[in-house]
């Protein structure tokens, strides 16, 4: 498959019904060979390398590549508010198609677009130049991972399940979309789980009022979210699915002495001081970034808590319902490492309890509920009456005092309808080291800056609460009392709130 013929199809797509976006992709699918099958499915369900690029950039980029004035990328891009159509527009029509393959194609969007004076960007520039218009529009909306053609991963995987005849969501949990088609194409089974494949995890929504009928309520810690698999060897993986193995000796360790060989577990690891009680979760921090290990161990101990069975005995457990899941989690994890849950559904006791052990809050858990790898009402958690929010860095001004040296004072966004949307600022919470290490993460990745502010890309989420959310005359955003509860190294921006939650929090003011 080559470029121009994805770009065509893309463009087929963007204003069409759902069901003939499905329609459409299952058709050009079914015409593919398995790798440029594979190929497209990654493109399209953004299965591939954060490529460190963002719209001021690019604009920038462009700029250099056709020597023209920003502005004039800038005028045409807020007129049809999108660069890609912006590029359309602004180029010469009669632009020949290029010879670039799908693969080439996935190749330009994987280059690493950190600085200007690269070989990525004479690569890019070259295919460019190359390229239709047609086909630099498609180029730039997936290269900035915005591609406004109505498919997301959902619309992929009902695409799929059309042409296999067979419901694809049933292995998603386990495996990419794009792995499937190997299997699929070879009229096999994806694997239900593969020992050292990441599972996607099963997320919490806040509780409001509606409680599951059969339920079971535990503890909620200040960890981190960790997926631990052994079968021989144990590998440890964090919640963006990343292995980790090597910044817990300890836990590897105390994992390897459960009975059972072969199992996959859903848990929590949160630090302790030498009394055995929680810490801040803060001090993870020293685990997830020192390079000592054992100085690491030493200085921050920690405690492992399990929750929940994914695999046992090499048999997958995700569709069995928690009541089962959580029978069999108990039957080779010691005690002292299953988390603490209550004989009693009593919500606020149950809250007040881990409350005044120094603990998150508490996790309500439908006992009928299958483990489903997405955010769901099956699994809710109960916090502090703040507003919680997951925000992305987007911008940072320069601290005074003793905070003059570093980046202090962060603009934080949501995801909007197009693009991130900022929300408000916020410079509490953290520690001096914490910050030090964001003034230079976040120095890394500078857009522009202008009058004191450092206009950065969407990469650092922030959990952060507030009492509450205001609108501003101008339409506007802001946050009341707002204080950092931690850095979300385990998270990604898609994680992060929507400008639609923002909206609900206002409303309810």
């Amino acid at each position: 498959m080559s470029m121009i013929t994805f770009s065509r199809m893309c463009e087929s797509i963007e204003n069409v019904t759902p069901t003939r976006k499905k329609q459409i992709l299952s058709s050009t699918l079914s015409s593919l060979s398995t790798a440029d099958r594979t190929t497209m499915v990654r493109i399209l369900s953004l299965e591939y390398d954060n490529n460190n690029i963002g719209e001021k950039k690019a604009i920038k980029w462009l700029a250099s590549m056709f020597n023209v004035f920003e502005d004039e990328i800038v005028e045409e891009a807020e007129k049809w508010l999108d660069l890609g159509e912006g590029m359309l527009e602004f180029l010469n029509s009669k632009r020949t198609d290029s010879t670039i393959t799908l693969q080439g194609f996935l190749d330009l969007l994987e280059l690493d677009c950190s600085k200007i004076n690269s070989l990525a960007f004479e690569n890019i520039e070259s295919a460019i130049m190359d390229m239709s218009t047609l086909e630099v529009k498609w180029f730039i909306r997936y290269w900035l991972r915005t591609p406004r053609n109505g498919v997301n991963t959902s619309t992929v995987e009902k695409a799929m399940s059309a042409l296999y005849d067979t419901d694809v969501s049933v292995y998603s949990k386990s495996n990419s979309l794009s792995s499937m088609i190997m299997y699929l194409d070879n009229g096999k089974e994806p694997p239900a789980h593969v020992h050292g494949s990441y599972i996607k995890p099963m997320l919490a929504k806040p509780y409001k009022s509606k409680l599951p009928d059969r339920y079971i309520i535990d503890t909620k810690y200040d960890g981190n979210r960790y997926q631990i698999h052994k079968f021989n060897d144990v590998i440890i993986f964090n919640r963006k699915g990343k292995i980790v193995t090597d910044q817990y000796p300890d836990i590897v360790s105390i994992v390897s002495k459960f009975e059972t060989e072969k199992f996959v577990i859903d848990c929590e690891i949160y630090p302790i001081d030498e009394h055995g009680n929680p810490e801040a979760h803060q001090k993870l921090g020293t685990r997830v970034h020192s390079k000592d290990k054992q100085k690491a161990i030493s200085e921050c101990p920690v405690r492992l808590v399990v929750f929940d069975c994914m695999s046992y005995l090499g048999n997958s457990q995700l569709n069995e319902i928690y009541d089962i899941r959580l029978e069999i989690m108990k039957k080779f994890v010691p005690e002292e490492y299953q988390a603490m849950m209550f004989t009693h559904n009593n919500i606020e006791a149950a809250y007040n309890v881990a409350i005044n052990g120094g603990f998150e809050g508490i996790m309500i858990k439908d006992l009928d509920a299958v483990y489903e790898s997405k955010r769901t009402s099956s699994l809710l958690k109960y916090k502090p009456p703040r507003i919680e929010l997951d925000v992305v860095i987007t911008s940072g001004k320069h601290g005074s005092g003793k905070r003059a040296g570093f980046i202090a004072t962060y603009g934080v966004s949501v995801i909007g309808d197009n693009g991130f949307v900022e929300v408000g600022s916020v410079g509490t919470g953290i520690t001096e080291t914490e910050m030090d290490r964001l003034s230079v993460s976040l120095k890394r990745n500078v857009d522009s800056y202008a009058d004191g502010t450092y206009h950065v890309l969407p990469r650092t989420v922030l959990e952060i609460t507030c009492d509450a959310v205001t609108r501003n005359q101008d339409g506007t955003y802001g946050l009341r009392f707002p204080r950092i509860v931690r850095i979300r190294d385990d998270k990604y921006p898609a994680d992060c709130n929507t400008i639609d939650d923002i909206r609900e929090y206002c409303s309810n003011i």
